[in-house]
């Protein structure tokens, strides 16, 4: 049973995840009436949101021995991973140039460097998982999952009620203990079913690993800050 859902169910998870974090903000108000979001708002809610569906799906197919159908829509996944890059361009240039008050200015500022590593990460971590999905299924199945949990970074963000989550200075390292916490069912069920965590797991997550202490570093540097400043004015140039 664990070893047939698990993927699938971690799916579920991150879509739960994903729900709560953007409840507030576009969930909640979708769901009181309210349609009067900005096309780009729509267009990214769509991809990300479709992005889950499709991982579920896909999960669901290969826990139901329905390979055949898996593989053709894998295809699909690659138009909507392309999707999510160039919307994520769109939606962090888009941010950067907007003018605002100071502090949420600079808050801006700092998630654009997260934004810029994420078309590093993101495209990574995809050829990965799709080189592997003939030779090593395996390996595909974890790479697409740990593709899938970086994607609700920006979901988790934003659950400002969980402790230590409240101060824009400081809320990245709770953030990143929160969201590591969701990464413990992949390692138990790699030793629960292999007997030794999977390669793929170890490659990933240290990749994550590597990025979030990155990213605790360069958070509120004067030197990212200056820099980005410096991107700004270049970008708004155009």
């Amino acid at each position: 049973m664990l070893r047939t859902y698990f993927f699938a169910g971690m799916g579920v998870l991150f879509l739960l995840v994903a729900l709560i974090g953007f409840g507030p903000s576009f969930v909640l108000p979708l769901l009181g009436g309210k349609f009067d979001f900005s096309a780009h708002v729509w267009l990214h809610a769509i991809i990300m949101f479709g992005w889950l569906a499709l991982y579920i799906t896909q999960a669901s197919l290969i826990s139901g021995r329905n390979p055949g159908l898996h593989c053709r829509l894998g295809g699909l996944s690659v138009a909507l991973f392309l999707a999510i890059m160039a919307s994520a361009i769109f939606v962090s240039v888009n941010g950067l140039l907007k003018p605002l008050p100071l502090p949420v200015e600079r808050l801006i500022d700092n998630i654009f460097f997260l934004q810029l590593v994420s078309f590093f990460i993101a495209p990574l971590l995809y050829v990965l998982g799709w080189q592997a999905r003939r030779k090593h299924p395996q390996y595909h199945k974890r790479y697409m999952l740990l593709l899938t949990f970086y994607l609700i970074e920006a979901a988790a963000s934003r659950m400002t009620w969980l402790p230590g989550m409240a101060d824009p200075d400081k809320f990245l390292i709770p953030q990143y203990l929160y969201l590591d916490a969701l990464l413990i069912p992949l390692i138990v069920f790699d030793w629960r079913t292999l007997g030794h965590i999977s390669r793929a797991t170890i490659l990933g997550v240290g990749l994550l690993l590597i990025y979030q202490v990155i990213a605790v570093l360069v958070w509120n540097s004067p030197l990212w800050l200056s820099t980005v400043d410096g991107l700004e004015h270049f970008l708004s140039s155009f």
